[in-house]
């Protein structure tokens, strides 16, 4: 199975969370990992944000060298912003979820790891593939 992460699966893959055990059995299944390149920075500073252990630091760069990043070009925001009106989402997420629906028509086998809230009520909106 193919996945794309945002920041709500990783963080609990690094630390000790509430849904660490099912971000733990969502990437046991994965052939491949997908993120958008936000995600980098949103992680880093969850990681720096809480003092991180120098263990959960090797995790991440173990898992950031494992994960095929995406781009959003700067030419993408008007498209973005439209594609996010309706969703009404903070703005990191709605750049996580546009890439993903982006991403699943190149990938049509990708599913959205995700354990915010909203972006998984946006994520069925759209009838995109999720795990939650």
């Amino acid at each position: 199975m193919h996945l794309f992460l945002d920041t709500s699966a990783v963080i609990p893959l690094l630390l000790q969370e509430v849904h660490t055990p099912s971000a733990l059995k969502a990437i046991a299944q994965a052939d491949r990992l997908f993120a958008w390149r936000w995600m980098q920075v949103e992680a880093e500073a969850a990681l720096a944000r809480r003092r991180a252990t120098p263990a959960a630091w090797y995790e991440w760069r173990q898992l950031a060298a494992s994960i095929h990043w995406l781009e959003l070009n700067e030419s993408s925001f008007p498209a973005l912003c439209a594609f996010n009106r309706p969703l009404r989402l903070r703005a990191a997420d709605a750049g996580h979820l546009f890439v993903f629906d982006r991403a699943i028509t190149v990938v049509p086998e990708l599913h959205l790891v995700t354990f915010d809230d909203e972006m998984t009520e946006a994520a069925q909106t759209l009838g995109l593939p999720c795990i939650a």
